[in-house]
């Protein structure tokens, strides 16, 4: 943790400003790598572990890192609650445990995740980020986080998973990029962010508007926000047939189990990829191309395929929405120079201002 993340910080649950106390530091000695942040208010203590800042209850942190840690140092803590779960639900553990260990076994950057992103926040630039305060809000493995970085913002990359660990080694480059753990509903963030982005995340929540709400929340007048959203027009095939039939299984799978499971899908992505190459490599056989499924995966590897199979058959929870429900979210956000756009009719894209 870099000592400059302190001033966006809050307690998540009062609100009142945290104190700071260092164990140690990593090898070259700029960022605090073990130690805890303390509310005076409310007594709340949270434990900063390999580096990054878990803003949660201690009874939902990884067993296995808050153990060690506190193996270490509970003697120079102060004496915290066991049992408080602050209202953390059972979904939401769900959730966090499957991207947890999605972002951590599928962590890889490619190149290709450039363009990705720019097409998701279109139309801005890159220059849109220079100089500003970015939250990204769901930053799982990193890589929207890596690119608001490039593109010169400031950004604290934030999620819920343990999936914050393989941000924190994606984004290790950057002096300027800040990784912090936390649950979205009880934010630990002030109103310090110039923008607020949340790119495929709101949608897997058990409530994603009021995720969405408590982002507003953090924004001054003048600040904009940005959302992409499952869209429920043109994914009927996911939103009846497979949401109400093989979903059904393949959650309740074990972590383990479903990541062999996935090769299977994802070979079918591939194999109908390699048809897409062959046949729009000949001017002839370009019609028949264009009308392969799965063609959107087509310039990306084997190993983002099957990480997009496992993100869909093993996320507890899939919301998808009209065009509609997005203006509504707006509407009840009072957001001012609402832009709403697809991506390809299947997905949308919220822009406003607050």
């Amino acid at each position: 943790m870099k000592k400059g993340l302190l001033k966006y910080l809050v307690c998540p649950g009062c609100k009142n400003k945290l104190t700071l106390k260092e164990f140690s530091y990593d090898l070259k000695g700029k960022e605090i790598e073990e130690g805890y942040l303390g509310c005076k208010k409310c007594s709340a203590i949270f434990p900063i572990i390999n580096g990054i800042p878990r803003m949660l209850p201690f009874n939902v942190i990884n067993s296995n890192i808050l153990t060690d840690f506190l193996e270490k140092h509970a003697s120079k803590i102060p004496e915290y609650s066991k049992d408080n779960d602050a209202g953390f639900e059972i979904l939401k553990k769900r959730t966090s445990e499957s991207f947890g260990f999605q972002w951590n076994v599928f962590s890889y950057m490619f190149e290709e995740y450039e363009k990705n992103f720019l097409n998701y926040i279109k139309p801005l630039k890159p220059s849109f980020f220079k100089k500003k305060i970015v939250l990204d809000a769901g930053c799982g493995f990193g890589r929207h986080t890596y690119y608001a970085a490039k593109y010169g913002a400031e950004v604290i990359g934030f999620d819920l998973s343990d999936a914050v660990d393989a941000a924190k080694e994606n984004c290790k480059e950057f002096d300027r990029v800040h990784i912090v753990q936390g649950d979205i509903y009880n934010l630990p963030f002030g109103k310090s962010f110039d923008f607020i982005m949340s790119i495929g995340v709101l949608h897997h929540l058990p409530n994603p508007q009021r995720g969405f709400m408590k982002l507003v929340e953090l924004l001054k007048s003048g600040d904009e926000i940005f959302a992409w959203l499952y869209g429920r027009e043109g994914r009927a095939f996911k939103t009846v047939v497979l949401e109400g039939s093989i979903r059904k299984v393949t959650v309740s799978l074990p972590r383990q189990l479903l990541y062999y499971f996935c090769y299977l899908p994802a070979s079918l992505y591939h194999g109908t990829n390699l048809m897409y190459h062959l046949f729009n490599s000949n001017r002839l056989t370009r019609g028949i191309a264009g009308i392969l499924p799965f063609k959107n995966y087509a310039k990306f590897p084997f190993k983002v395929k099957h990480a997009d199979a496992y993100d869909f058959l093993g996320t507890p929870v899939n919301n998808y929405y009209s065009k509609e429900d997005c203006k509504r979210w707006a509407e009840n956000a009072r957001l001012r120079n609402v832009k709403i756009t697809d991506i390809s009719g299947r997905s949308w894209r919220i822009f406003g201002k607050k």
